[in-house]
C-alpha cells in the first residue's frame, strides 16, 4: 500500500465530510481514518492491529479527541526520532488562540479551522491539497534523483 494521509478524528459527520471531499480531489495519496488518539499512537508506532500499516506521509490531527487528547499525540510524535519529521496539520473546531499556538509551540506544522459547512470543508480541502501535495515536498516522498 502506498503511503497515506492519516486523518484523526473522532467526528464521524467531519470525518465523512472530509473524505467525501477528498474522494472529488485529485489527491496523490490515499487517506486513511482512526477515530481516536489511542488508535493513532498505534498506527503510527505500528503497534497492535496497525502492525502492517504504511507510514503516513501527512497527519490529520484532530485537538478534541476522547483519551489521549490531540495535544499529547502532537507530543508524543515530536519527541520520537523516527516520526518528529512528519507532517502535522491540526484541523480543530477551536478558534481559541492559545490552542492556536499550543499547537504550533508543540511542534504542528499547520493549522486548519474546521469549516462547518459543506463548501468550507471543500475549500480546506483543496487547500490542503493544493499545497501539502502539489507545492510542498513531503519525507519520503521526494522525486527520485539521477
Amino acid at each position: 500500500m502506498e503511503r497515506p494521509l492519516l486523518l484523526v478524528e473522532d467526528s464521524d459527520p467531519d470525518a465523512e465530510a472530509l473524505l467525501r471531499v477528498a474522494r472529488k480531489l485529485p489527491l496523490s495519496v490515499p487517506v486513511v481514518r482512526v477515530p481516536d488518539g489511542e488508535s493513532a499512537l498505534d498506527y503510527l508506532f505500528q503497534r497492535g492491529a496497525y502492525v502492517e500499516a504504511p507510514r503516513p506521509v501527512l497527519v490529520l490531527l484532530d485537538l478534541n479527541l476522547p483519551g489521549i487528547g490531540g495535544h499529547e499525540v502532537l507530543a508524543l510524535l515530536k519527541a520520537d526520532p523516527m516520526l518528529r519529521t512528519l507532517p502535522i496539520i491540526i484541523f480543530s473546531n477551536s478558534t481559541e488562540a492559545r490552542d492556536v499556538s499550543s499547537a504550533y509551540s508543540g511542534g504542528a506544522n499547520s493549522y486548519l479551522f474546521k469549516p462547518g459547512d459543506a463548501v468550507g470543508m471543500q475549500e480546506a480541502a483543496r487547500a490542503l491539497e493544493c499545497f501539502w501535495f502539489s507545492a510542498a515536498r513531503l519525507p519520503g516522498l521526494e522525486e527520485p534523483t539521477g
